[in-house]
């Protein structure tokens, strides 16, 4: 019958200590009754994420790959050019490709890109609620001339009328105007051209955003990952996330193109400056050789000399070796002071010709003006990301000064070499000269001329040899950096995961009705289960009567079959392994408060022991609120209270008998008392009771609730058994102490719970009744041995 009644030892005791068990049975039981709820809530929330899945925005994974090639070992590299090395050749390959990353991260590099393509301008189509970016196959191409740097993202509605007339519309700035394709719409930020693309159709809803260029940079900044593919390579890894993929492919093309051309500028600037250095020092050595050059023809037409005489051919020989000699190191000491006043102007930033020094058997020169050249480029580069506080910015201009003071020190002691070989050649040029006193002073005089002039033809000879190869190294440059992979989108949105999703969405069907199962569990505060009984109390349960679904007040006839009346049938059964049946039995039936149905379990209990063929009498003794009679429809007049104060000993006259069987009768209350509890210890009671046991079968008592006052415990000591009436979804949990306090203080003997109005099928520990009832508990152990047989029949 019922699982209240299966529990043979008791669980718990409120005094106990014991910790609470989780009951799997009880949860399964409530899932599986409130079935439609779980049904009903994953429905819902499964219809909810396929709308969040259908109208979430898609984005796309665009990836691409790009090499920074080691330019250190590389033939122009070595050969002193340098002009096909990488930007950060100075530094080990990680370092240098650590860089390149930041380059690749840096905002200007992606400044160029928003530029370029119009990045903060873009064109949606709608489709019902959700809105798409096109891209290549927008109807319309937008052109946009700005008003203010400074730009607030709006959003405008674009209806194409017809193939010529578009309305656009914005309720924020309140516009709403007729345009023309071609002709521009003045807007207080910018004003707005839109042409018509080779996609064109007449009809159709668009929209079109236009953001600041702070904010589209953020934006794609953020999306943007620029990582390397393992630590030993140079292989970088670009990525971005899009919602539109042909755009966001284009965008990480643009990027990469944009980034191949800085590094290859940069390689055209040591180049350039290296050219505009060579023609200024050109200029300077044509004028001086144009003048001497003048200088010796006027001479020679004063003096009427066409040829040097034969005499001071072999001299003249030997003297102009040294001259050579000498005329080499004037031209290495005019390169190198010239270097000296570069490098000793401190806000001089241009880069040093390093292919100027004719000692070819010394190249630490030309290696350490590289290195010097180097050294500007990067930090040039990394002031692309970095500020001038920055610890690397700062790192390089410490490397710089030391390179241009190392620079000075070196050219000083160059300097000084050349300075001591000049010296000793024009010690040897002056013997020469004094060797030629004794030529006429006509012919030393051309000699110089003729000296002079073949220095300054032989430096500007060689000026413009460097240019010409200067000229070709900048033809031939070409970047560090190559293109690996090119941007390319993944077959499929990575994101909304519609299986994450549509999972979530599962989950959190069965989670919501879980919670508010818990929650309205938790908040319950009245007796719903048997395991809030077991949980509160150890008194056993002798009985459970179910709902009295067709609210009569008897349910128990001789021909009932219902449900409810069958319970009372094993109650009835129940009663005869606690009770004697060999004589004359008093039930008492209590409870906590009024309306948990004494008097309707009382009436129907009576009912099933009258139809045993057994007598009983009813007593009406909650006399402060009687309801037994009012339920029969009797009159409570003439009953306990008129048999009480009366002199009349014969409580026979008081007796009326009940119309739904010939064996019940009942002792209504009579007129409620305005001192009831001195009534129930009238000794006139105690012979009323003996008398009765005389004359009647089973005696019940149908007295006030002991939770409100303490009439039942004055008529306690006359039963035989107490009935404590609890009633679902009625009786609170904390009232289960009044129990514990009649049992464990001996107030009340042989106590009994009685649940009434038990709902079946709502998973709370109730439900399937039937006609083999068992009831948790023993009295004790001689009773214990028929109590097993009843179970187990």
């Amino acid at each position: 019958m019922s699982q209240f009644t299966e529990n043979t030892q008791p669980q718990n005791s409120v005094s106990g200590g014991e910790e609470d068990t989780i009951d799997v049975k009880q949860i399964i039981a409530k899932i599986i009754n409130n079935w439609a709820l779980f049904v009903i809530s994953i429905v819902v929330c499964l219809c909810i994420a396929a709308l969040y899945a259908r109208y979430s925005p898609t984005e796309w994974h665009v990836a691409s790959k790009i090499l920074v090639e080691d330019d250190k070992n590389s033939p122009s590299a070595a050969s002193g050019g340098s002009f096909n090395s990488d930007i950060s050749s100075l530094f080990n390959v990680k370092s240098s490709v650590d860089n390149e990353v930041q380059i690749l991260k840096s905002r200007s590099l992606m400044t160029e890109v928003v530029k370029q393509i119009q990045l903060n301008v873009r064109t949606y189509s709608n489709f019902g609620f959700k809105k798409v970016e096109i891209y290549s196959k927008s109807p319309f191409n937008i052109n946009i001339t700005y008003k203010s740097d400074t730009l607030i993202n709006k959003y405008y509605d674009i209806i194409i009328l017809d193939k010529d007339t578009y309305e656009i519309r914005n309720s924020e700035d309140d516009v709403d105007l007729k345009a023309k394709f071609g002709n521009p719409v003045i807007l207080k930020q910018y004003d707005i051209t839109l042409q018509r693309s080779n996609l064109f159709t007449p009809r159709g809803k668009y929209g079109i955003s236009i953001e600041s260029m702070d904010a589209t940079i953020d934006e794609f900044l953020k999306g943007f990952s620029a990582t390397l593919s393992d630590k030993q390579s140079t292989m970088i890894d670009l990525s971005i996330d899009y919602p539109q993929p042909k755009k966001g492919e284009a965008i990480l093309n643009a990027l990469m193109r944009q980034y191949l051309l800085s590094n290859l500028q940069n390689k055209v600037q040591i180049a350039d400056s290296t050219m505009a250095f060579i023609n200024k020092e050109i200029d300077i050595v044509f004028n001086g050789l144009n003048g001497t050059e003048k200088q010796f023809e006027q001479y020679k037409e004063e003096n009427n000399i066409a040829d040097i005489s034969e005499q001071s051919k072999a001299l003249v020989t030997s003297a102009s070796d040294y001259y050579d000699k000498l005329n080499q190191q004037t031209i290495q000491l005019t390169v190198i002071n010239d270097l000296e006043k570069l490098l000793n102007n401190p806000n001089n930033k241009k880069l040093l010709p390093s292919a100027l020094l004719l000692n070819t058997n010394d190249q630490s020169f030309s290696q350490s003006i590289d290195s010097y050249n180097q050294l500007l480029i990067a930090r040039d580069k990394a002031g692309l990301s970095y500020t001038d506080q920055n610890p690397v910015i700062q790192n390089y201009n410490v490397q710089l000064n030391n390179a241009r003071a190392n620079l000075l020190r070196n050219l000083g002691t160059y300097r000084d070499g050349l300075i001591t070989a000049r010296n000793e050649l024009q010690k040897q040029n002056g013997t020469f000269a004094g060797q030629l006193k004794q030529i006429p002073s006509k012919q030393r005089i051309y000699l110089d001329f003729q000296r002079q002039q073949q220095l300054k033809q032989d430096l500007y000879l060689f000026l413009l040899q460097k240019r010409e190869e200067t000229a070709i190294s900048k033809t031939s440059t070409i970047s560090s950096s190559r293109i690996i992979d090119y941007a390319k989108s993944d077959f499929s949105p990575f994101k909304p995961k519609k299986s994450s999703i549509y999972l979530i969405g599962l989950v959190i069907g069965i989670i919501i009705p879980g919670i508010y199962l818990f929650v309205k569990e938790l908040l319950n505060v009245k007796i719903n289960s048997k395991t809030d009984i077991d949980s509160h109390t150890t008194t056993p349960v002798i009985g459970e009567i179910s709902h009295n679904k067709d609210n009569i007040s008897i349910v128990v006839t001789q021909n009932s079959r219902s449900v409810i009346s069958e319970h009372f049938r094993s109650l009835r059964t129940n009663l005869q392994y606690v009770l004697d049946p060999s004589k004359a039995n008093v039930l008492l039936f209590t409870s906590s408060m009024s309306g948990e149905g004494k008097s309707f379990l009382s009436l129907n209990l009576g009912s099933a022991l009258a139809l045993t063929g057994k007598k009983v009498l009813f007593m009406e003794l909650d006399l402060r609120k009687p309801k037994l009679s009012e339920n029969m429809g009797l009159d409570n007049n003439n009953g306990f209270t008129n048999y009480i104060i009366s002199k009349d000993t014969d409580y026979q006259k008081f007796i009326k008998h009940m119309p739904f069987t010939e064996n019940c009768y009942v002792l209504s209350s009579g007129p409620i008392p305005p001192n009831p509890s001195e009534l129930l210890i009238s000794e006139k009671l105690e012979t009323l009771m003996a008398d009765l046991r005389r004359d009647f079968d089973y005696i019940i008592i149908d007295c006030a609730p002991v939770g409100l006052v303490s009439d039942a415990l004055l008529l306690e000591k006359f039963a035989d058994i107490t009935f404590y009436v609890l009633r679902q979804n009625y009786t609170y949990k904390s009232q289960l102490n009044i129990v514990n306090d009649l049992k464990n203080n001996n107030k009340v003997k042989n106590l009994y719970l009685l649940v009434n109005d038990i709902k079946a099928q709502d998973g709370n520990g109730y439900g399937g009744y039937g006609y083999g009832y068992g009831y948790g508990g023993y009295v004790d152990d001689e009773k214990k041995s028929r109590f097993s047989w009843f179970k187990k029949k």
